[in-house]
């Protein structure tokens, strides 16, 4: 299936590209390559320190940096798709750039395998932060007073 995919999206780029290049000759459909790429290897560097950033504030405030990876993911794709000679896969590698296509393929991917993610007999996911909000100051204070440290000591 896969390859499947692959082989036609490449015959169907070849196509897009000998279609332009006829309608606009040959050295400015080379030049709108290059000048995709460039302008969405830009995009890529400046959206993927943004989700990094949001990914480091996440982590900070005590939250799991969930979406953030997986904005990740659709960043890394879009900069693989941009980097593919063409202009269908450069058209998809923009979209997948910018923050609000960006979430609607996040959300439709999410939606569409939640159900096979957490559904899995195998699966866990665990979630710990620094405080427990549904419990009381002075129950936390009296149970650090109860722990005990067991152990050994001796000197020599």
């Amino acid at each position: 299936m896969f390859f499947l995919l692959f082989l036609s999206m490449t015959l169907l780029e070849i196509w897009v590209l000998r279609t332009v290049s006829d309608a606009i000759t040959f050295w400015p459909t080379l030049a709108l390559v290059i000048i995709t790429a460039l302008i969405g290897s830009s995009l890529l560097k400046h959206q993927g320190w943004s989700t990094m950033a949001k990914a480091q504030k996440s982590m900070a405030e005590g939250k799991t940096p969930a979406f953030e990876m997986m904005e990740g993911v659709v960043i890394l794709v879009s900069g693989v798709m941009l980097l593919t000679p063409g202009f269908i896969t450069d058209i998809i590698g923009l979209l997948g750039l910018i923050p609000l296509s960006r979430r609607y393929f996040i959300n439709h991917i999410l939606a569409k395998n939640a159900a096979k993610i957490f559904n899995q007999s195998g699966s866990v996911f665990i979630h710990k932060t620094n405080q427990q909000p549904h419990q009381p100051q002075n129950e936390k204070k009296r149970e650090r007073k109860d722990d005990a440290i067991e152990g050994e000591f001796w000197e020599d």
